[in-house]
């Protein structure tokens, strides 16, 4: 499985020595103009957003914040994460400073101390589904010196907007007792999984086999999407776990770039579910397995995972407008009869499974 990444939001913030200031280009009659009344903010929550910037928008020092789309999911703990997609517009020239929509959603730390002021004023008691405008000067977001990699001086008025994605926690315990294909668990001290437990367990079968023990009432996870989850994985018969998120962070992954198991057992799932998983090797990591992990080309893999949220796949950036030079007039071939052209295989077959949703 590919390391869960917690990515910090270092871009904004330009360490004064390295990247020289910007000269202010904004205006320095902050309150000389409207904030958040100025600007039109449109589009689906999850997407990036549409922009529509009037003539007088300005910003201060003190965030301003509204709540564009007001999410029905569960609200933000105080000292928990945040899964975010975030845009930030530079009100000075009207210009997309930042973006996290054509990468995967960040996982913001609402507890850190070290969280930009604009971040956890927005951020605080908001719902998931949420979309969330906010307002700043750009000196309390970058910096004195401005940022000169994204364009923004100090004095610039900056519009940020959040989408809030997840997460949407499985409010289960986790049961000791496996029930079906699944393994046992053995908790830590606080309730959470620590460990599989697999004698007078069945063995695996040879199939991928899917059991959802806890069913949430999220939205549908697509093999296209971006997933957010908390997950412990282990070898059969193994008594220790090769990897998990259950004491640390969770993970943030393409569902697409997960193994063949993960996006067969998750995709039509319901974030807030809980799924557990038996992979054999074409499901996981094939002949070759996974040596770094201990994973042998023959091994059975298990996995428990939670669904914590959703986001749509990464938006691909418009690539530039460029000419192309006319290629010179080539003389026309004469057809050769009986020649054909190669076509894909569609030799393809499923592999078997068991779902026991």
């Amino acid at each position: 499985m590919p390391r869960r990444v917690r990515r910090p939001l270092a871009l904004l913030v330009a360490p004064a020595l390295l990247i020289p200031a910007l000269a202010a280009c904004g205006s320095d009659d902050a309150d000389s103009g409207a904030g958040l009344e100025a600007v039109e903010v449109s589009g689906a929550v999850g997407e990036p957003p549409q922009v529509t910037w009037g003539d007088d928008f300005s910003a201060t020092a003190d965030p301003e914040v509204e709540t564009v789309v007001a999410g029905d999911g569960p609200e933000l703990a105080a000292d928990g994460d945040a899964l975010v997609h975030y845009w930030i517009g530079n009100g000075y020239d009207e210009s997309e400073a930042l973006s996290t929509y054509t990468s995967l959603p960040e996982v913001v730390d609402l507890a850190d101390e070290q969280l930009t002021e604009v971040f956890s004023t927005a951020l605080e008691g908001a719902t998931v589904g949420s979309r969330i405008a906010a307002s700043v000067v750009a000196e309390e977001v970058v910096g004195p010196s401005g940022n000169s990699q994204l364009g923004i001086s100090n004095a610039d008025p900056l519009l940020l907007v959040f989408d809030v994605l997840g997460p949407d926690s499985v409010d289960e315990p986790y049961a000791e007792e496996g029930t079906g294909f699944a393994p046992d668990l053995v908790l830590d001290e606080d309730g959470k999984p620590e460990s599989m437990r697999f004698k007078d367990r069945p063995r695996p079968t040879g199939r991928l086999q899917v059991q959802v023990v806890v069913e949430g009432d999220g939205e549908v996870v697509k093999k296209s999407d971006v997933v957010m989850v908390d997950y412990l994985g282990s070898v059969y018969a193994k008594p220790k776990p090769f990897d998990g998120s259950y004491d640390g962070d969770p993970l943030v992954q393409s569902l697409s770039g997960l193994v063949p198991g993960w996006q067969e057992a998750l995709a039509g799932k319901t974030v807030g579910s809980r799924v557990w998983m038996a992979l054999p090797p074409r499901f996981g990591y094939g002949a070759s397995g996974n040596e770094g992990a201990g994973i042998k080309g023959t091994d059975t893999i298990y996995f428990l995972v939670d669904i914590l949220a959703r986001a749509p796949k990464p938006v691909q950036p418009e690539p530039e407008e460029t000419e192309e030079p006319e290629a010179p007039e080539q003389p026309q071939q004469p057809q050769q009869s009986g020649s054909s052209q190669p076509s894909p295989s569609a030799d393809a077959s499923e592999s078997p499974s068991d779902d026991e949703s």
